[in-house]
């Protein structure tokens, strides 16, 4: 029997059940219908999360790592923002920065400054008046660099639970008064009974201090995320310093500024690092979410796309071969003090260029202290009067229109011809030739038989055949678009148009035009080559980082054509030989391999004068090896060698003993076997397990 005192209590339950079921339903209705993504609206922020894609590596032929991004982190401080919490800021971050509390404290103390106002009146003049301007001169400190990814995720966990000294006294003191707070019904009690005045007083006292936490608490927030703020920075880094410097390039930062959380981009400035850049730079990832109070609502992420890295670019430069001719011609600055010289190295059945170096040089990692004429790739970008080394052209195209053969015989006048028109030929001092063989007179360097045998020929057919060397013209080897060649310079000839006998005669023996070192060795290395001349390759493939390649690529013949011959290049092949073993370039023959090359002496310009300087000359070795089956062209060039002795100043004295250094290591590198048997044991079979050892 339901009495009527239990009835009451029923109802009285099944009111509070109902008030409930109401009240929750009124809440899920405004959460879910009224604010279905924003619990807080002023909490949650809809975020574009930016993730930056690392730069690509940079390989040699072999796989090493010559040129490869590091992220890390510099931290700047705000000491406005930071206030006067700097010495719990310090206290914090000194040991994460690996800084003395001493040392950081005074860059995060802020710096007040005041300065006078001056303030324009009606008439144009100005007035001073006794208004201070309080100024803060460091609002952007940079308190630590190079910190490594992982003492950022330690600070940035820490940092979130570190509370301030100001905020804990007064929320300490909040807690403190919100317990004296008296009871509801001692409230009503001390009401009734006249005491109000005293509970007024403690509530406003409470709320003060309740404000004044909360206010601590939002700049505490504040400090957290801008006081102290972590910024990424993308930094190029080349482990072997100075080596491959002017092929490598280096990189620099971009002027529009990313969003925050996002390094800098690195662009390419010059170099590979330029003809690469867009393959090497990658594709930023991006992450649209929310964020309700610090915590990510997962179910609301929009776009969630992975970052993907810049591709590597493998070289077909070879790192050990690079050091042998940086430390040669390292040897060479102080040997002959050159005011500058450059080697290259060539394959010449595939233009593999295998190592390219210039000194002076810079390090790619200082690069912002090195001069700008010490950044040029004097290889590609310097052109010069080849001199001597250019009569392999000429010869060639005599020949290989059947002007000659280098068997013939030639009058070399005793070093003194006059042509029909023009001045006079005259070859150096100690090769005046009588009637010799071209041979002899191409291995000895006579001026007067390459003009005798370079004026049979129409100036238009010798302008032919050197397009067809590749001279006159760029090569592509740094071409990056219609209007960007990398710096390369097409050599050319001075006014084209006004050619005569005179001048086409200089030029048979490498005067009056102008050709970089890098066309002279690609001339050398189609002869090499079989008169086949292939484009130079500095660049073997694209991969992605897990070494799947991209793109590959392949030797590429410069023209369908040969530039000569076969049966020219072998005739040229013989006289280039008999340069090493009878002629200006003695020096340069090695034990164990036949060379075959050709020396080259310039008389530079003076630039005030306009004449031939008699003190300034440009010096050339230019050669292959071996001589019959070439595996390796390797050109050295000098510009002022300015060591005086007998001589030194001509190719084969100055360039000669670098070009014997370089292709003596180079040889015992790449295991190249011996053109010349002796009798002395085979010492490079002893070192075949060890190629990277040199065989003396």
């Amino acid at each position: 029997m339901i009495t009527p005192g239990t009835r009451g209590r029923i109802w009285f339950v099944a009111w509070i059940f109902g008030v409930s079921l109401t009240l929750l339903g009124v809440q899920l209705a405004f959460v879910q219908c009224l604010r279905p993504v924003y619990p807080d609206a002023q909490d949650d922020t809809g975020q574009k999360i930016i993730r930056p894609a690392r730069r690509g590596e940079v390989l040699d032929a072999r796989g090493n790592v010559v040129a490869q991004s590091r992220q890390f982190y510099e931290f700047y401080a705000d000491p406005v923002v930071i206030g006067t919490n700097a010495a719990a800021v310090a206290a914090y971050a000194a040991p994460l920065l690996g800084k003395g509390v001493e040392e950081l404290l005074p860059l995060l103390t802020l710096r007040v400054e005041f300065r006078t106002n001056w303030v324009a009146t009606n008439v144009g003049a100005y007035r001073y008046t006794n208004a201070w301007v309080r100024t803060y001169t460091n609002r952007s400190v940079l308190v630590a660099s190079n910190i490594e990814p992982a003492l950022v995720a330690r600070y940035r966990d820490g940092i979130t639970n570190l509370l301030f000294p100001r905020y804990l006294e007064v929320r300490q003191r909040y807690q403190e008064a919100r317990k004296q707070t008296p009871a509801a019904a001692e409230r009503v009690k001390r009401m009734l009974s006249g005491q109000g005045g005293d509970l007024k007083a403690h509530s406003k006292s409470v709320s003060r201090l309740r404000q004044e936490r909360d206010a601590l608490w939002a700049l505490q927030r504040e400090v957290r995320i801008n006081g102290l703020v972590p910024v990424p920075v993308e930094q190029r880094v080349y482990p072997q310093g100075i080596a491959a410097a002017h092929i490598l390039g280096y990189t620099t930062n971009d002027v529009v500024r990313p969003p925050r959380g996002v390094p800098i981009r690195l662009l390419g400035a010059m170099g590979i690092e330029n003809r690469f850049d867009t393959e090497l730079q990658g594709v930023p990832g991006l992450l649209e979410t929310h964020r309700v109070k610090g915590r990510e609502l997962v179910p609301l992420r929009g776009r969630d796309l992975a970052a993907r890295d810049g591709f590597n670019v493998r070289l077909t430069i070879d790192s050990h071969l690079q050091s042998i001719v940086e430390q040669a011609l390292d040897e060479a600055v102080q040997a002959i003090e050159p005011k500058a010289i450059t080697c290259i190295l060539v394959r010449p059945q595939t233009g593999e260029i295998l190592a390219m170096a210039n000194r002076p040089t810079f390090d790619p990692n200082l690069v912002r202290f090195a001069p700008v004429d010490h950044r040029m790739n004097r290889a590609l970008t310097v052109p010069s009067e080849p001199g001597s080394t250019f009569k392999m052209l000429t010869y060639a195209a005599g020949i290989d229109m059947g002007l000659a053969t280098i068997d013939d015989p030639v009058d070399c006048e005793h070093g003194r011809w006059q042509p029909a028109s023009g001045r006079p030929v005259r070859d150096m001092e100690g090769h005046g030739l009588g009637v010799v063989k071209f041979e002899e007179a191409f291995a000895k360097s006579s001026n007067v038989a390459a003009a005798k045998l370079g004026l049979r020929m129409s100036s238009a057919d010798f302008i032919g055949y050197m397009k067809r060397f590749g001279f006159l013209q760029r090569s592509g080897v740094m071409f990056t678009s219609r209007t960007n060649w990398g710096g390369e310079h097409p050599g050319g000839i001075p006014d084209p148009n006004r050619m005569n006998v005179e001048r086409h005669g200089r030029m048979c023996y490498g005067y009056g035009l102008y050709a970089t070192p890098l066309q002279t060795a690609m001339a050398a290395a189609a002869i090499a080559n079989n008169g086949v001349l292939m484009k130079p390759m500095l660049v073997k493939s694209i991969e992605a980082a897990d070494g799947t390649v991209i793109t590959r690529y392949s030797p590429v013949r410069a023209s369908a054509e040969p530039a000569i011959k076969a049966s020219t290049a072998a005739q040229l092949k013989r006289a280039m030989r008999a340069v090493v073993t009878d002629g200006t370039g003695k020096i340069t023959a090695l034990e164990e391999y036949d060379v075959a090359g050709k020396t080259g002496t310039a008389h530079k310009v003076d630039p005030v004068t306009h004449r031939q300087s008699n003190e300034k000359y440009t010096a050339t070795f230019v050669g292959f090896l071996p001589a019959e089956k070439p595996e390796l062209c390797i050109l050295v060039l000098a510009d002022e060698p300015s060591k005086r002795g007998a001589g030194s100043h001509f190719g084969g004295k100055a360039c000669g003993p670098v070009f014997k250094s370089i292709a003596n290591q180079a040889a015992s590198y790449l295991a190249l076997p011996p053109s010349i048997r002796t009798n002395t044991p085979n010492t490079l079979a002893l070192t075949t397990n060890h190629p990277a050892r040199r065989v003396n």
